[in-house]
């Protein structure tokens, strides 16, 4: 930040401290127009004007609130205070809605969960399935990788604006990496029923940073691992759905298509290396596509009753 001069002005390195938007991010926005540098150095440094560093921060906000950045990009500044304001009210009357009532409804979801569930004090009630909306889910991840994806995305969809707790004993390292990146509350158990209490609360106070996995939000998809092999798609391809479609067949064609083009991209970047920048953005936004329609993939095949052959990915 230059304090010399009569309108101070941020580097895009301050940028990212203040707002907590990666320098990477910030270029990633300017390539798609999303936002422009107010200025640039002589040498052709981005820089950044007062207000501009506010908006971004009110964008970084509202992308972790679940809005993407295409349908936001176009508010002034006036407009993401309104929309930040609004989310914050609602989430607000939404906690002292919840503190106002007599229990703390928690729905567990697995075997691991519905177990440590029992174990939790009078404050919370157990919810059923099928009751009214839970307080929150209490998800394990006591199963394979595949399978903890497909309850946290089928949890996800069908509790929007429900908080999510995750518990695990032994988890795969890279898994409990993702799923940290995307803003789950992760519970390490065995724990003490006091302790688990105090955990449950504190995903409930952190819910208005928890991400939602529908929305295209700040979430770093790119490094995420295949949750299916071409063996797996090509299965799940040829089966009989008991949906009347081919819904499928075209969602697994589509991510063998999305994992084959990705793929290639980082082949390009090993063999162009002149444009290496533009096949490390095409890779790094199509392996972003390829973990959402996975999700939506493991979801149909939780609605259709798809069995997933057991070929680790």
């Amino acid at each position: 930040m230059n304090l010399q001069t009569e309108n101070p002005y941020f580097e895009i390195g301050a940028v990212s401290k203040i707002t907590g938007l990666s320098p990477n991010t910030l270029r990633t926005w300017e390539r798609r127009k999303f936002i422009e540098a107010g200025f640039r150095s002589p040498t052709g440094r981005r820089r950044y004007s007062q207000e501009q560093v506010e908006q971004l921060a009110l964008m970084k906000r509202l992308t972790n609130m679940g809005d993407s950045i295409s349908s936001i990009a176009k508010l002034n500044l006036s407009e993401l205070r309104s929309r930040v304001l609004e989310y914050e009210t609602r989430h607000t009357e939404a906690r002292t809605k919840r503190s106002s009532s007599d229990k703390t409804k928690v729905l567990p979801i697995g075997n691991i969960a519905k177990t440590w569930s029992g174990n939790l004090p009078s404050q919370f009630l157990i919810a059923e399935k099928d009751e009214e909306h839970p307080d929150i889910l209490m998800v394990d991840l006591d199963v394979s990788a595949i399978e903890c994806r497909r309850r946290v995305s089928v949890a996800a969809i069908e509790y929007p604006d429900v908080p999510m707790a995750l518990v695990y004993d032994y988890a795969p390292s890279e898994l409990l990496r993702q799923f940290s990146k995307e803003g789950r509350f992760l519970i390490r158990i065995p724990c003490s029923p006091e302790l688990l209490t105090h955990y449950l609360n504190a995903a409930l106070a952190n819910a208005t940073h928890q991400a939602d996995p529908t929305a295209q939000s700040e979430i770093s998809l790119n490094s995420a691992p295949r949750l299916f092999t071409d063996k797996q798609l090509a299965t799940i391809a040829a089966s009989n759905p008991n949906i009347k479609c081919e819904c499928p067949h075209h969602t697994s064609a589509l991510v063998a298509s999305l994992a084959s083009f990705e793929n290639y991209c980082r082949r390009c970047e090993i063999e162009s290396p002149t444009d290496k920048e533009v096949h490390e953005y095409l890779g790094t936004e199509i392996g972003k596509a390829r973990a959402i329609v996975e999700d939506a993939l493991l979801y149909l095949c939780q609605k259709d009753n798809l069995i997933i052959p057991p070929d680790t990915p």
